[in-house]
């Protein structure tokens, strides 16, 4: 098949920072030949609780009248990451008053947070243990008795595929990344 240039195409990012010991400021990105826009709040762990947030569209279809939707990103605070977020938050900032692309970041950005228990909870395991070699049943046992919202809440985490992992999984295969710096000052 010959090499075709693509016509369309987006980029998301979405990045964590520590700002203390239990504040993280998660912030995503979208762009495309039409829409620069962010989206961050900061977030309180271990309740994924957001208190504070703001969006910015840097462009778009009418960048200045767009970007009088950033008002609605405050209705976040207060609100915490967890079951039923996705559709509170998008009640709260989508819609015909709000922005679609801000509403896809917010999504992201759930999603970023819930992964930040993953993170917080790996950084807890001794070193030595972190460095042995993986046993997905044992992570997978040890994942939902130290998340337990994680139980359940997709294939892999069901309890009915606890023996597909002990038989099936392989090992974890972590991949490299350069991780993005910012200043925060």
């Amino acid at each position: 098949m010959p090499e075709v240039r693509a016509i369309y195409h987006r980029t998301k990012q979405t990045n964590i920072y520590p700002l203390t010991e239990d504040r993280f400021l998660i912030e995503a990105l979208l762009r495309d030949e039409v829409h620069d826009v962010v989206v961050e709040v900061e977030i309180v762990y271990p309740s994924l609780e957001i208190v504070a947030a703001r969006s910015e569209i840097r462009n778009g279809p009418f960048t200045r009248v767009c970007d009088m939707t950033r008002v609605n990103t405050e209705r976040l605070v207060g609100m915490k990451v967890g079951r039923g977020f996705t559709m509170a938050a998008r009640a709260a900032i989508g819609g015909a008053d709000g922005c679609h692309r801000i509403s896809e970041l917010v999504v992201e950005i759930a999603q970023a947070a819930y992964q930040l228990l993953f993170v917080r909870f790996f950084q807890s395991v001794p070193k030595e243990v972190r460095e042995r070699a993986d046993v997905p049943i044992d992570r997978w046992r040890a994942v939902n008795q130290a998340i337990p919202g994680m139980r359940n809440t997709c294939f892999s985490y069901s309890d009915e595929r606890e023996t597909a992992i002990e038989e099936e999984a392989t090992a974890l295969r972590l991949l490299e990344q350069d991780m993005p710096v910012r200043n925060l000052g």
